[in-house]
């Protein structure tokens, strides 16, 4: 029974070598797709950084509009008052 046990261990040991020469080059495969990964989810960090920034810049810049019109409007509207004041002690 050792000899068979012996015999069946010569035929799986270059099966086993393929197997483990598999089993590494997948595991180059995964540290690469890993890598791949990893450098795509740091640009993307990157680019919601970048898109986050224009977002506050482009909210101070509506806020900032915002205000301008309202100013604005109240202005005219002041003016309107003054003129319809204006034209009701001429008449």
């Amino acid at each position: 029974m050792h000899a068979q046990n012996q015999g069946f261990g010569f035929v799986t040991c270059p099966m086993i070598e393929e197997m483990e020469q598999g089993i590494k080059g997948m595991d180059g495969q995964a540290d690469k797709l890993k890598k791949s990964v990893e450098d795509e989810i740091h640009f993307l960090k990157g680019r919601v950084s970048e898109l986050e920034s224009d977002l506050v810049s482009k909210s101070t810049e509506v806020t900032s509009a915002v205000s301008r019109k309202e100013e604005a409007l109240s202005s005219a509207f002041a003016e309107i008052d003054r003129l319809k004041e204006e034209n009701s002690i001429k008449i």
